[in-house]
């Protein structure tokens, strides 16, 4: 059991211009520390299972990070390496809206899984030809998760609902996550997580970077949360592979679908609903300084809350182990 009287960590701020594999070499001697916890989870024969089905999938998919992924299996040694960078299941809770009126839209996040790895996030320093920014991450994972490019645009990512096995109608959740996988291994669009680090590297603008989330196939269907310098820069954009739904202006999302049109086996069933009802009641209100982090949008598998303002160049950040922190709160910029 957790005490919470522990001391709290510091998050560390790296630099690494020339991305996530760098962080990853710079951080070598940290990996098997991280794949370790991961084993509470996931038991190293799963994990082979997941690394030869991972590697084969993102082979299949000709995907533009393998060379980096295999540094990354280079380095631990033993499986983990592309399971980890290949993995979909994680819960939060996102919401964005202007603080005032006025200034830029804010991005409100939780990220959840069941890793413990929250006194382990570190923020990364990356520098593409489009501009700086902020990776919020592991190190050892390639993709990108939640981040802020400072002048530019801040995003995240939530774990969408489980496809059905049929368009309109599933089997069972078992069945259609096996026949959602199956399925994956024959497509060769990008993760949603390595779109999402291309849109980081690459766009220059809020609109270039919506475009692309809206429109870029994925192999499978997530939700990001997107906003830019400006107070009606936001949105929600809902995605299953080849399709989007886009709900502009201030929003929450957690991990069931907001529109009708799309159909799927909500994630974690109705803790989502209840996470998404609180974040609805609680947006309206909020200053910020994590105001709003409170059960049940903080539950037991938080590991990382922060707010994001692309317009203010500003990242507010914590680790956590479900409701207990794990880190001191960091801040960048304001």
């Amino acid at each position: 059991m957790t005490d919470k009287n522990q001391h709290l960590v510091d998050i560390p701020v790296i630099d690494a211009p020339d991305g996530p594999l760098q962080l990853a070499q710079l951080q070598s001697a940290k990996l098997k520390q991280l794949l370790k916890l991961t084993h509470e989870t996931l038991p190293p024969p799963l994990l082979r299972w997941g690394d030869k089905y991972s590697a084969a999938c993102l082979q299949n998919s000709r995907n533009p990070y393998l060379s980096e992924i295999d540094e990354i299996a280079r380095i631990l040694g033993q499986p983990g390496g592309y399971a980890l960078n290949f993995i979909f299941e994680m819960a939060c809770t996102t919401g964005c809206r202007s603080p005032d009126g006025k200034m830029a839209m804010q991005i409100y996040r939780t990220l959840d899984w069941p890793f413990r790895l929250g006194a382990d996030v570190v923020v990364a320093r990356h520098r593409p030809s489009a501009g700086i920014y902020f990776n919020i991450t592991w190190p050892g994972y390639i993709g990108v998760l939640t981040a802020l490019a400072p002048g530019r645009f801040a995003a995240a990512i939530n774990e969408a609902p489980m496809s059905y096995a049929f368009e309109k109608y599933g089997l069972s959740p078992p069945v259609d996550w096996v026949v959602n996988r199956w399925r994956i291994r024959k497509r060769t669009s990008l993760p949603p997580g390595h779109l999402l680090r291309q849109v980081f590297e690459q766009c220059s603008s809020y609109e270039e970077a919506k475009n692309i989330l809206a429109t870029t196939p994925i192999c499978i269907a997530a939700i990001f949360t997107l906003t830019g310098t400006k107070p009606d820069e936001g949105c929600i954009i809902e995605r299953q592979e080849k399709d989007a739904y886009i709900h502009e202006g201030a929003a929450c999302i957690t991990n069931h679908w907001l529109n009708s049109k799309f159909k799927g086996h909500p994630r974690r069933g109705r803790n989502s609903r209840k996470r998404l009802a609180k974040m609805q009641c609680s947006l309206p209100s909020l200053k910020g300084d994590f105001d709003w982090l409170e059960p049940p949008v903080l539950d037991g598998l938080t590991r990382i809350a922060a707010e994001l303002n692309a317009g203010k160049e500003s990242l507010l950040l914590q680790g956590w182990d479900g409701d207990v922190p794990q880190t001191n709160i960091l801040r960048l910029g304001d």
